[in-house]
């Protein structure tokens, strides 16, 4: 991904005494599944400067020096009492250094994990550092006394929020936020960007749904006006919107009839990054993922995940050789469990050797584990084509077990209304899209015509499809219309469940559309098209996309039609 695009930050007041200083940056920052959608994103730091001046998670070191110039214009360094940490990131060390540097006199306020953090990073530094237990307050003056919630999750076992009684504005840092670069402050247009949030949430927050709900009890006393959000635009449009909305994502995620447990630890944050990805697969597959971060958590907790999963995947580095001492833990409880019945998967990020994801799998194999992936080995950063099929790993083990858990039922007649449904036919088509150097496709007879002006269609697709995630508006993809007579060979091929990272057109004769996705040359016509929205739908995304190019290709052949017998299946 190019990254050299400009970077700036935005300034501007929000509430008394209060501003946001964003930011920005329109391309990705680093391989990361939640950045997936490449809309550019924005680091949100906030200062209140009363009778004592604070300041609000300042951003990575992508941004120092051009954050440090404009809250120099801001406020005085020198005079900063408090720096707020909502959560620790490596990635953040260059920024504090140089505030450091300038103003040796502040003081950290944050968790009781992110003060451990903190020391860790600055092992030759004295720091001043206030932890923050939950009870506490904070004083800065002029009525601004400051609540501090602690929020801690897996993936942020530092997490905290903090609450402004003056202003009642609450600083969520991760929570509620999107990855979205523009020139909108807030969330005022916020409709326009509801599946950015969508997105977010399902990458960043599904694996940890208990501890959002958790977190969603801790503010629902707090008489809150605006979410200062730690990414994209300031919430207040779609406060109580989004806050319900995160309440009913939550819910349906722990009400999923299968769970796979995401065991790791993570040394330089590779492992933690396949995590996510394979998190988002588990979730799209439609499964619950309870995700545990095994450098925080306890032996019981370890436990407990295990035994009320349906299947487990480990994920760990390779240091010096070996797993790192908290995955030898949790190995060690999955052994003791001993409930070989479940399914499991192994999966880690390694720089020279891979040693330990070897020695994991060998004493499972040992123990009658049966695996549902193939161990899954990542030298160094994962590329994009390699979280891809991370996803497609969590979505494999997830249908998976689904399938293994599901009852045999009798097979049943379809009723009048799944006959009469299974009566609206659709052309075949083979839908291809392509992102970077992603490349998938699908089989697809739900395709429909949905605009004259401009031309436009519609592509009804399965939750759990790869090519989904390739989907959201700006997304490019092909529609391949196949000709009656040579389409069966297609459709069996395209219903079949491909392994992940299976190369789709394999034994197929293909071409380039000019928007870089594959043409079915055997195709009766095609037609390049760009996604303008989607829409969930029960079990399915509705994408209305417009057309952009295309060409008939065999003008005296006929379209393939799907015809069913039950409008309960394809």
């Amino acid at each position: 991904m190019n990254d050299s695009k400009p970077r700036d930050v935005q300034i501007l007041p929000i509430a008394t005494n209060t501003k946001v200083l964003r930011a920005r940056s329109q391309s990705r920052l680093r391989f990361e599944i939640e950045y997936a959608l490449e809309r550019g994103t924005t680091s949100n730091c906030y200062i209140i400067a009363a009778d004592k001046t604070a300041l609000f998670d300042p951003p990575g070191e992508t941004f120092t020096t051009i954050y440090l110039e404009a809250l120099q214009q801001t406020v005085n360094l020198k005079k900063i009492d408090y720096v707020i940490l909502g959560h620790f990131s490596p990635n953040r060390v260059a920024t504090l250094k140089a505030l450091l540097e300038v103003a040796p006199q502040i003081t950290f306020v944050c968790s009781l994990p992110g003060a451990a953090n903190l020391r860790a990073a600055f092992p030759d530094n004295s720091l001043n550092i206030l932890v923050m237990r939950g009870k506490e307050t904070l004083d800065l003056g002029q009525g601004h006394v400051l609540k501090f919630l602690p929020i801690p999750s897996p993936r942020w076992p530092e997490g905290l929020c903090t609450y402004d009684q003056k202003t009642q504005i609450l600083y969520t840092d991760k929570l509620f936020g999107v990855h979205i670069c523009g020139d909108e402050v807030f969330d005022d247009n916020w409709e326009s960007f509801k599946e950015d949030q969508r997105y977010y949430y399902n990458c960043l927050m599904a694996p940890h749904a208990v501890h959002v709900e958790a977190a969603l009890e801790k503010i629902s006393d707090l008489q809150v006006r605006m979410y200062a959000v730690g990414h994209g635009p300031l919430v207040r449009s779609s406060l109580m919107a989004l806050t319900q909305a995160y309440a009913d994502w939550s819910l349906a995620q722990k009400d999923r009839e299968v769970t796979v447990a995401l065991l790791y630890a993570s040394a330089y944050g590779n492992t933690a990054t396949l995590a996510q990805a394979i998190a988002l697969g588990v979730t799209k597959g439609g499964a619950a993922v309870k995700s545990v971060n095994c450098e925080f958590a306890t032996p019981e907790e370890i436990q407990s995940a295990l035994e009320q999963a349906d299947g487990f995947l480990i994920g760990s580095p390779t240091i010096g050789g070996h797993a790192p001492t908290p995955i030898n833990t949790a190995l060690g409880i999955v052994l003791k469990v001993g409930d070989n019945n479940k399914l499991a998967g192994v999966f880690g990020s390694y720089g020279w050797s891979g040693e330990a994801l070897d020695m994991i799998e060998c004493k499972l194999r040992d123990a009658g584990y049966r695996f549902g992936v193939e161990t899954l080995k990542v030298k160094f950063k994962p590329d994009d084509v390699t979280l891809k099929y991370c996803e497609e790993v969590g979505t494999d083990f997830a249908q998976t077990l689904k399938k293994a858990k599901k009852v045999r039922l009798p097979q049943q007649a379809a009723t009048p209304v799944e006959q009469a449904v299974g009566r609206i036919v659709g052309s075949v088509c083979i839908i291809t899209a392509k992102h970077g150097e992603v490349s998938t496709a699908m089989l697809g007879s739900w395709v429909s015509q949905a605009t004259f002006n401009p031309p436009g269609l519609t592509v009804a697709i399965a939750k759990e499809r790869a090519i989904e995630s390739l989907m959201y508006p700006g997304g490019k993809f092909a529609l391949n219309i196949l000709p009656e007579g040579n389409h069966l060979e297609y459709m069996k091929h395209f219903r079949k469940n491909f392994k992940p990272g299976e190369d789709r057109f394999q034994n197929f004769t293909t071409t380039e559309a000019e928007n870089g996705c594959i043409v079915i040359t055997d195709a009766l016509a095609y037609v390049e098209c760009s996604v303008e929205q989607r829409m969930e739908c029960g079990d399915h995304w509705v994408v209305y996309a417009t057309v952009e190019n295309g060409k008939l290709l065999k003008p005296d052949e006929v379209t393939a039609i799907n015809h069913r017998k039950t409008g309960t299946h394809y």
